[in-house]
């Protein structure tokens, strides 16, 4: 036994130390995105590419990510924790220098995916001993409570500091700098890390890397089509077509290779429970929200002009919210309460921002005014991540839970956000040529001078995206409500309270039927034997 430790450390770093940098490890290692979104403008700009291959290479992090949770538990029976933390920081290094170097937007692509499967194989590192020290009574409510707050707040102060970075340098730098962060945390790891396995030794060839192909063509043909969708105009372009059947052929053969296989890649054995069909549902809606970003980056920047720092300095005002959530879930899942109302007021939430939004969609709007909503985001995000994540993993096995996890991750930070990013988008272009046709009768261009009617054409523009996104959060407040009073008539795993209602009447009314007859039954015994009517 003496030659397994599953901790990180050798047995002489400090126990404050060794927590230190377990908490520095996860920051960085969540900090480390391959596409920051705010950054995305500025490489539009000096690649001169188009935004769809940006917006493709950020989903692709995510299908990584997705692609590698079932390999997880497999890598770390073959590998010491050293040797992993090596390898992927010394290739997550060469794939930042590759995205900051290269004009090719198919490489960045490229890049991302394999950035996210690494990211995800180095971040279980560090989860799971935190997991143990946050919560060593085992409960994952408390650990998620604690976990997603630090994950967004990091990924939103790391947003902002790497969009600041780029707007006062290049958009290049903050690449260039990742890679210099993951050679000083290679020789972090090789100084303090251990040389000792987790487990006994396991090989690898059990390991179907065509499933894993199966896996990554199925999402990636997808982001396609979601991304360009739009742009080339569905299903009148080629490259749409192929992308939409690839999808669909990758995603049967990765289930007909798992039904031929006896160490299944994939399960989906657990999306036939009633939670986990659930759960899917309350992020498929969720995606509703956030696909709204969309239309909140469209205003702040087509509309109020705000720069890339200004524009990331937004995200920051969720933090209060974020943070409340978690604390309130703590305590929450410390006390055992049921989680039907706490993922109602992450609901809530959301559904005020909306609201709030629909109000906000104005030519000249107040920095100050965007606190509220942002916090009223940050909360319902941070909560329904906690919640519904905790709901759709209760009381899964850890085998079956991690071949059927990166499906999950998968559909909630890709699916259901780029699916409702992408119809909101169409919406919004459809809207929006509804508004111009509508303002357009009150414009004659014949009869004013060709400044004052070009001055005429950019407010009739600019009040035209305006009604576009009033109504499309108009429609985002009305699902919020559906979704509402979904979760408040669902019943999280007990009984309708309806169904039990009619089930005990039942139940009593039968129980009285056969008192009476047993109590008639007794009285006609009684007469026969007497002679004469009781």
């Amino acid at each position: 036994m003496a030659d397994y430790n599953q901790g990180l450390y050798k047995s002489w770093v400090p126990k404050p130390v060794q927590l230190l940098l377990i908490v520095v490890f996860t920051f960085f290692i969540l900090s480390m995105n391959p596409i920051n979104a705010g950054n995305i403008g500025l490489m539009v700009g000096d690649l001169g590419t188009m935004q769809e291959y940006l917006v493709m290479a950020n989903f692709a992090t995510f299908i990584g990510m997705g692609a590698s949770i079932p390999l997880i538990l497999r890598a770390k029976l073959r590998f010491r924790s050293k040797e992993i933390m090596v390898f992927s920081l010394a290739v997550t290094a060469l794939l930042s220098f590759v995205i900051g170097t290269t004009n090719s937007p198919e490489l960045i692509i490229a890049s991302s995916f394999l950035m996210g499967f690494l990211k995800m194989l180095m971040l279980m590192e560090f989860i799971l001993p935190l997991m143990f020290i946050l919560t060593p009574d085992g409960k994952r409510g408390k650990f998620y409570s604690v976990f997603y707050p630090f994950s967004i707040v990091t990924g939103n102060i790391s947003g902002y500091y790497f969009a600041k970075l780029a707007y006062e340098t290049t958009w290049q730098y903050p690449h260039l700098l990742t890679a210099g962060l993951c050679l000083l945390l290679i020789m972090i790891s090789l100084l303090f890390q251990h040389n000792q396995r987790f487990a006994r030794k396991m090989p690898l060839f059990q390991i179907d890397w065509l499933s894993v192909v199966f896996f990554a063509g199925t999402f990636l043909f997808m982001s396609y089509f979601l991304s360009f969708g739009k742009t080339l105009n569905w299903f009148d372009a080629r490259n749409i077509r192929i992308s939409f059947w690839g999808s669909l052929i990758s995603f049967v053969l990765l289930t007909l290779r798992q039904l031929q296989l006896k160490r299944s890649y994939i399960s989906f054995g657990i999306f036939t429970k009633s939670n986990v069909k659930s759960g899917l549902i309350m992020l498929l809606f969720m995606g509703v929200f956030l696909g709204s970003s969309s239309l909140q980056n469209t205003f702040t920047v087509g509309i109020l002009g705000y720069d890339i720092v200004t524009n990331a300095s937004l995200n920051l005002m969720m933090i209060p919210g974020v943070i409340l959530a978690g604390v309130i879930a703590y305590f929450w899942f410390k006390n055992e309460w049921p989680i039907k109302m706490f993922i109602f007021s992450g609901f809530a939430a959301f559904f005020l921002n909306s609201v709030m939004m629909y109000f906000m969609m104005v030519n000249e709007f107040n920095y100050e005014g965007w606190l509220m909503p942002m916090f009223f985001k940050g909360y319902g995000l941070s909560a329904i991540y906690i919640a519904v994540w905790f709901y759709i993993l209760d009381k899964l096995e850890l085998e079956p839970m991690l071949q059927a996890i990166g499906l999950v991750l998968v559909f909630r930070s890709f699916v259901a956000t780029a699916v409702f990013s992408s119809f909101f988008s169409w919406l919004q272009y459809q809207f929006q040529w509804e508004s111009v046709n509508n303002l357009a009768v009150y414009l004659d261009g014949n009869l004013m001078p060709s400044q004052v009617a070009l001055s005429g054409y950019k407010n009739i523009q600019l009040n035209a995206i305006l009604a576009a996104n009033k109504k499309i959060y108009g429609l985002i407040c009305i699902a919020a409500i559906g979704m509402m009073i979904y979760v408040l008539q669902h019943h999280f795993g007990k009984l309708r309270f309806s169904r039990f209602r009619w089930t005990k009447a039942r139940f009593n009314g039968a129980l009285r039927e056969r008192k009476t007859k047993l109590l008639r039954e007794t009285l006609e015994k009684i007469e026969d034997a007497a002679g004469a009517p009781l």
